[in-house]
């Protein structure tokens, strides 16, 4: 079941580029795996996260993949002339949403010993 995506539409750059989710929700963690990202005149790309256990089988992103690049590219911005204090706020969140990431996997981790 195909699903749009609208909560990144914030200006008329973003409304411009469209986010589909391509499959259903998974019955154990409710979460998509595939989604398609379309920039009008150019080829969609496809995100494919990871779906089941990577012990298993590594089949796509993580989350940490994707808040990595995003704080690598505002570290960047922040170092040049597009600096902005918006920017550095977005930074902060990723930083600390990465840094909670670990602490969930430290527990995983724990657990599962």
């Amino acid at each position: 079941m195909l699903r749009d995506i609208r909560t990144h539409e914030t200006d008329s750059l973003n409304q411009n580029i469209s986010i589909l989710v391509l499959d259903d929700p998974d019955p154990v963690s409710r979460a998509s795996h595939s989604y398609s990202v379309a920039i009008p005149g150019k080829q969609s790309t496809l995100i494919r996260f990871q779906h089941g256990d990577p012990s298993v089988e590594i089949n796509g992103l993580t989350n940490e993949v994707l808040l990595a690049i995003m704080a690598d590219r505002l570290k960047a911005f922040q170092s040049g002339p597009n600096a902005r204090q918006e920017n550095a706020r977005m930074l902060e969140h990723i930083e600390d949403a990465l840094s909670v990431c670990g602490e969930r996997a430290a527990r995983v981790a724990l657990e599962q010993n």
